[in-house]
Order: C-alpha cells, then structure tokens, then sequence
C-alpha cells in the first residue's frame, strides 16, 4: 500500500465496512500536515488502509483509501 500502488480511494462508509470486522489498528506517521494513520493488520500481515487528513478552505476533512480486492 505504501507509495499509492494499488491504493483506491472510498468514502467513510466503504472504509469503515471494509475494515470494521478485521482485527486491524491505526499507527500514526510521524511528520508535518497532512496527518496519515495507516491501518493495520494486528498480525503483522501488512497494511489495509489509509486515512487521511485534508485541510481545505479552513475546514479539516479525512480522506479514506483502501488496497486493491477491499
């Protein structure tokens, strides 16, 4: 998922349907704004999703992207 390969954006709803019944959790990139938490599988077999925070026109939304076959 790393790097936008294989990487397809969805809306709040698809994201939270796609990972609510995985065992998964967000781990926070460290950085400068925009904050990414990437979503991952508690077993350690790779990353799932993504969310991020978008800031556009004083407003601060989330963006949501899920890996290829979610």
């Amino acid at each position: 998922m790393e790097g936008g390969a294989g990487v397809r954006p969805v809306t709040k709803a698809q994201f939270y349907a796609a990972i609510g019944p995985l065992n998964v959790y967000a781990q926070i990139q460290p950085g400068p704004y925009p904050y990414t938490s990437l979503w991952k599988h508690s077993n350690g077999s790779g990353v799932v999703g993504k969310s991020v925070g978008v800031r556009e026109g004083g407003l601060v939304r989330q963006e949501y992207y899920l890996g290829d076959g979610r």
